[in-house]
């Protein structure tokens, strides 16, 4: 549908006026076939009364007044009843749409008066003229109006709607008041010229603007196909008359080259109603952009053919009069244009290709592209959102976004609402890791991409995976040192409380107990004594508060004993014959450890060997230390019941796994087949 209506109220509406549409536009094309039967009838008696000198010429061509005249009338009646039939089909499977009921009332006056202008008929009669000059001033000004509001049935720009009617007086002076100043034609050639060119820019800006800001994927589809069948019109139009205008052909009336240009000038403007007729009822029967393609690469190709060999042969045809030798120039540049034809034919597509679909035949060109866009992105979000828009632009596409698995909906795309063409939706990976999916939307409704679209989609795809998994990891890296950032604001205000409310009061107590029994040594030693045993009993618990604190910090049996010893210290008190049997597979001897390492290490075997002692009911544990290939490895496996079903890790686990990838490592927590449990974890040595 070219206008939809949502509302309830406006599709009544348009059902209460549809008979009105309707029978206001049979009289009005009853009225246009009226007009037509009489054009066809006044041409025909033009025709029947030839001239001499068309007489002649038609006896040279070997026909007859009588089959030249229904020749022609019968090319006429074919151009206007195309019209009329398409405008008839467009009104009865579009009655509710008022740009298609202005579109059919443009195609019955088109059809009606287009062909032959008045001034080809000579026999015009005069009763005649006002008529036809009505029609013609009603087809002008569709005509302005058709470029202005198709096909979504508003004026755009807006002002266009002023501009029109600024233009109507102009158009009435032309038809109607000749003699005035309303018709430019009394101008003189310079400002006929100006005001001419003047509308025809604006008549080209309006589709123009209205394609590239404006229309849907529907309304753009629409609007090639029209500008395909005027431009094609215009080009046959053209290509046809070039021969005429460079009097390489002989334009005169009943010759056999005049009924073939005439000829071939109608069949090509008969793509003009054929063309509105699928824009407006079958604008997705076939995909326009291919043979628009084609068109405009063969329709250039031919035209720059003809023009080389009109040049080339012209050229040399005023230097040299001897047949012979333009025989000889005529098959040189016949021999040229073959050599440069494929050439030429490729350098063509190239651009064509560049014009429609972007840069998607240059794959190395887009990469290079988007590898100088990425290193002058900073920030790494900005690296996905460049990859986005290189991606729409190199293939003029409407829709592109990269939505990540840990987000909700698309973060990068190059427009906040979704299309509503199908979409084509490719998973972003990273190795064999899925990390997102890249969503595009098809150049036109119902269009899907090429084997050249998807080869680029898929370079561009790969680089676009490996962009998303360096944003996870930066987001990744961004969580852990906010967390690191946090655990260790927690042990400031750990230490901090401890020390205020512990250590602190604690010492100014001892500072004035000490004065205290100062006081009374002399007086009461006694007192002074029994004060000073008190104080001795509180300095030991001080001390060994500070101890408590430093310990936390970390562990003094490490700078006395190493990693494997404390270990070794720790789970003695619960082995014996009658208790654990712990087990121990080192390195010997062990290499100086990071002192984070040392200090993560002793951490999480003490918290894993903690948890193994008070849940798991083993007899047997194997502890595990060992140096391999610059990673510090350790394990804990025990023969006890094992993680019951459904429970989740608890805050140990959590601690455990947080110390590891602190470091760059992990550590993981796992069932064995026997039974009980195995912790492993893996610490990097360096850092590269």
């Amino acid at each position: 549908m070219l206008n939809p209506m949502n509302s309830q109220a406006d599709a009544s509406r348009l059902k209460q006026i549809t008979p009105i549409v309707l029978s206001a536009w049979v009289a009005f094309t009853m009225l246009a076939a009226a007009f037509f039967l009489i054009e066809i009838g006044v041409m025909y008696d033009d025709l029947a009364h030839p001239s001499a000198t068309l007489m002649k010429d038609l006896a040279n061509l070997g026909w007859s007044v009588q089959t030249h005249a229904i020749f022609l009338i019968t090319l006429r009646l074919i151009f206007g009843l195309t019209h009329f039939v398409i405008a008839g089909l467009i009104i009865y499977r579009r009655p509710n749409e008022n740009i298609a009921v202005f579109v059919a009332f443009f195609l019955v006056l088109l059809g009606s008066i287009f062909w032959p202008p008045a001034n080809q008929i000579a026999s015009q009669p005069e009763f005649w003229k006002t008529p036809r000059h009505i029609a013609q001033f009603l087809n002008s000004i569709a005509f302005l109006v058709f470029f202005f509001i198709f096909p979504n049935g508003q004026f755009t720009p807006r002002w266009t709607r002023t501009f029109t009617l600024l233009v109507i007086p102009f158009i009435v002076g032309v038809y109607f008041l000749p003699q005035t100043i309303l018709n430019p034609r009394t101008w003189g050639m310079l400002p006929l010229f100006i005001f001419s060119i003047t509308v025809i820019i604006v008549m080209i800006y309006s589709p123009i603007y209205r394609y590239r800001n404006i229309s849907s994927t529907t309304l753009r589809q629409q609007t090639k196909w029209v500008v395909f069948g005027i431009s094609i019109a215009l080009m046959g139009y053209f290509l046809i008359g070039l021969p005429f205008a460079l009097n390489i052909l002989q334009m005169e009336t009943g010759t056999i080259s005049n009924l073939a240009a005439v000829t071939g000038m109608m069949l090509f403007f008969l793509l003009i109603p054929l063309s509105i007729g699928i824009a407006i009822l079958r604008f997705r029967l076939w995909n326009i952009d291919p043979i628009i393609n084609r068109t405009l690469v063969y329709g250039a190709l031919s035209f720059l053919t003809i023009l080389f060999y009109v040049f080339t042969v012209g050229f040399f045809a005023n230097y040299f009069r001897n047949t012979q030798t333009n025989i000889i120039v005529s098959f040189i540049a016949t021999g040229i244009i073959a050599i440069l034809f494929e050439p030429l034919r490729q350098r063509l597509q190239r651009g064509v290709n560049r014009l429609m679909y972007g840069e998607r035949d240059d794959p190395a060109t887009v990469l290079t592209r988007l590898s100088q866009q990425l290193n002058s992105a900073i920030a790494p979000e900005s690296v996905l959102q460049t990859i986005v828009e290189t991606l729409a632009q190199t293939l003029k596409l409407p829709y592109a976004a990269i939505s990540l698995l840990w987000d909700d909906k698309p973060r990068f795309a190059t427009h906040p609402n979704l299309p509503l063409s199908e979409l084509l939706h490719l998973p972003l990976t990273y190795q064999t890791e899925h990390i997102g999916e890249l969503t595009l939307a098809p150049r036109a409704a119902g269009e899907s991409f090429s084997p050249a679209d998807m080869k680029l989609i898929h370079l561009i795809a790969q680089q676009a995976g490996t962009a998303a998994y360096t944003l996870r990891l930066n987001n990744d890296l961004q969580k852990s040192r906010e967390r690191l950032v946090t655990a260790q604001e927690e042990e400031r205000r750990r230490l901090r409380r401890d020390l205020h409310d512990g250590v602190g009061p604690t010492l100014a107590s001892l500072s004035q107990r000490i004065d205290t029994a100062a006081e009374f040594v002399n007086s009461e030693p006694e007192k002074s004594r029994q004060l000073l045993k008190d104080l001795k009993g509180q300095v030991k618990e001080t001390v060994a508060e500070i101890r408590r604190l430093v310990y936390a910090l970390r562990p003094p049996v490490l700078d006395e004993f190493g990693l494997v010893s404390s270990i070794r210290e720790h789970t003695a008190q619960y082995s014996g014959p009658n208790g654990l049997q712990v087990t121990f597979d080192t390195t010997e001897p062990l290499p100086s450890l990071p002192a984070a390492v040392e200090v993560a290490a002793y951490r999480i075997l003490l918290e894993a060997f903690t948890n193994m002692v008070h849940h798991a009911n083993a007899t047997s544990c194997q502890i595990k230390i060992k140096v391999e290939e610059k990673n510090l490895l350790l394990e804990i496996a025990d023969d006890g019941k094992g993680l019951q079903k459904g429970n989740r890790a608890g805050f140990g686990f959590n601690s455990m796994r947080e110390r590891a990838e602190e470091l760059g490592g992990e550590c993981v927590i796992e069932t064995n087949s026997v039974g009980g449990v195995t912790v492993r974890a893996r610490l990097p040595l360096a850092r590269s």
